[in-house]
């Protein structure tokens, strides 16, 4: 077992949210816990999983003290769960980690490194794709230009967060963050989302006058996983985040041209919650209702299109798979 004196003054504090991930979790604490060269916590939320997710957890909380488990009573999603997480968090800086997804050895350590050369309030770091059974589903990683370390500005994040359905956008990197940042600017994820919600917690700390930093090292393995949050949206899940965008977009004393950019990325929000209100009225044979939200915005159609020729590619090559 890990000795309990280390335990006390963690330098990163590593957070999970894990719903429905008994069978993974183990996974992704225990590449926490192998991180080389820096002192960490792993704290663990069980957001109300259906199954044994939280006798693990806890299992693995037992056999280390770095480990802490934590439970939601009700169903929170990752934004609530992570809060939870920060709300106890006592590392210097705050690490995020999904449960179906592991980190390389070093990965914090050399994230840790570019913030103490720059003054990083927040580093991002690159990661590499990989399918359920951990095999590479490309060769290059996530993010391919820029290829160092190199800054991010308030209105490049929210124009790399604004690109076309399935371009890879910067949004789905897991952050190292400064938890002093998070502290005096009061800042936590917000549990209205369901998606995107990293999108918007990395844009507060910008909005804050936070120091954001990539790091092109593709450490970080993620996990393509069918029926994953992030694979597909919901319109609801959507409809809340254009809320949010909208939200920030009615503050005062934004900097030039970050309002513009945010309506940009509302208009791409709103044919993508188009988009996927109308698959779903095609597949349950409400056809007229279809054509009257193509109608009212048209320029979701394309991704309608684009949608279904997807699907049936997918179906032709699981008939045709050897």
């Amino acid at each position: 077992m890990q000795d309990r004196g280390e335990a006390m003054a963690p330098e990163i504090s590593v957070i999970i949210a894990a719903w429905a991930a008994e069978d993974r979790v183990a996974e992704a604490v225990t590449s926490a816990l192998d991180q080389v060269g820096v002192r960490v916590e792993v704290l663990v939320v069980d957001d109300a999983s259906p199954d044994g997710t939280l006798r693990v957890v806890q299992g693995l909380a037992a056999a280390d003290a770095r480990v802490v488990a934590l439970h939601a009573p009700r169903n929170l999603g990752p934004a609530g769960a992570r809060n939870l997480a920060l709300d106890r968090a006592r590392g210097v800086w705050v690490a995020v980690l999904d449960a179906d997804d592991r980190m390389v050895p070093r990965r914090l350590q050399r994230m840790l490194a570019l913030a103490q050369q720059t003054g990083a309030d927040v580093v991002l770091g690159n990661l590499c794709e990989i399918d359920a059974e951990g095999r590479a589903l490309r060769d290059e990683p996530f993010v391919e230009d820029p290829d160092r370390p190199a800054p991010i500005t308030l209105q490049g994040w929210i124009a790399g967060n604004s690109r076309a359905v399935g371009a890879r956008s910067p949004g789905y990197l897991k952050p190292l963050i400064r938890r002093d940042l998070l502290e005096r600017g009061r800042l936590r994820y917000d549990p209205a989302l369901r998606n995107g919600e990293d999108f918007h917690l990395i844009l507060a700390c910008l909005l804050q006058g936070a120091a954001v930093w990539f790091s092109p090292e593709a450490d970080y393995l993620y996990t393509r996983r069918g029926g994953s949050v992030s694979d597909r949206a919901a319109p609801g899940d959507l409809a809340a985040l254009i809320r949010a965008d909208r939200a920030v977009m009615d503050r005062g004393g934004l900097p030039d041209g970050v309002r513009a950019l945010l309506a940009r990325r509302v208009r791409g929000l709103d044919d993508l919650r188009t988009t996927e209100t109308v698959l779903q009225m095609l597949k349950a044979g409400r056809f007229a209702a279809a054509r009257a939200a193509l109608r009212a915005r048209p320029g979701a159609v394309w991704l309608v299109l684009r949608q279904m020729g997807e699907g049936v590619l997918r179906r032709l090559r699981a008939g045709y798979a050897p």
